[in-house]
């Protein structure tokens, strides 16, 4: 029992470091003349290639901040056409849409942040972009976790799972309970994925998930056994976003909205 704590243990640290991991600049050097830099009425900035001025993969090339931090975007889907863009941005804070949306082309950019309307955003000139692009920290996504598991009891307690993204290794889990707003992390002791479900046990509790057809969910806390209501991933994104309470900013266009 004591050796398999440690290898939790062992692994759950290896999970942080690479969570933790502080990410490497991206030079902006190559593409520098290419940028344009754009801001919106909250003085947050969109900085993108110049209309036409990268013809592929321009999308590399997207980043949101303050100004001083500025974040690669992750485009979902695009749309080119001489010069125009359509980027579908991945922004779950987002109520209503399942994503924001940047146009770019020969009259400026705009960003969308609901179906009824796209903000024109204010072209910086030459210098002040100048000074922003040579300035600025020009950074990799900031977000590197995704979504694994949602249910609640018939009392409104929640149960999430996230993880973290597949590029950052997949694996370290994070438990989370309680009603919306005041959701804790638990302290796991082990974890346990394989073709028959998973199972994370907790200081307080183990939460069990079966890989079945009807796909039952249990949370266990001594002897009594509670049978759980899955709730669909993608369908309550802004929940798990926003309302929960489990996460602050992403980092992404339209994290306010």
């Amino acid at each position: 029992m004591i050796c398999a704590l440690l290898v939790v243990a062992s692994t759950a640290s290896a999970d942080k470091k690479r969570a933790d991991a502080k990410p490497k600049p991206i030079d902006l050097k190559p593409v520098i003349d290419k940028l344009a830099v754009y801001k919106d009425e909250t003085g947050s900035y969109v900085v993108s290639p110049r209309s036409g001025a990268i013809p592929t993969d321009a999308e590399q090339w997207v980043f949101y901040g303050d100004g001083k931090t500025m974040y690669r975007q992750q485009i979902i889907g695009s749309l080119s056409n001489n010069g125009n863009y359509e980027w579908t941005v991945w922004s779950p804070r987002v109520k209503g849409i399942s994503h924001a949306e940047i146009d770019l082309d020969p009259k400026g950019l705009s960003v969308s942040c609901n179906l009824k309307e796209h903000r024109a955003l204010t072209m910086l000139n030459a210098d002040e972009a100048k000074t922003l692009l040579e300035r600025a920290t020009f950074l990799p996504p900031l977000w590197r976790r995704q979504s694994h598991f949602l249910a609640r009891d018939e009392d409104g307690v929640y149960y999430f799972v996230d993880q973290l993204a597949e590029e950052y290794g997949g694996k370290g889990y994070r438990v989370f309970a309680g009603q919306k707003g005041a959701m804790k992390e638990l302290a796991m002791t082990n974890v346990v994925s394989d073709s028959a479900g998973d199972v994370f046990a907790t200081r307080t509790g183990e939460l069990k998930i079966v890989t079945t057809e009807d796909g039952k969910a249990f949370w266990k806390k001594g002897g009594k056994k509670t049978e759980l209501i899955r709730l669909d991933l993608s369908q309550n994104r802004y929940l798990i976003y926003r309302e929960l309470g489990i996460y602050g900013k992403l980092g992404v266009v339209c994290d306010d909205n």
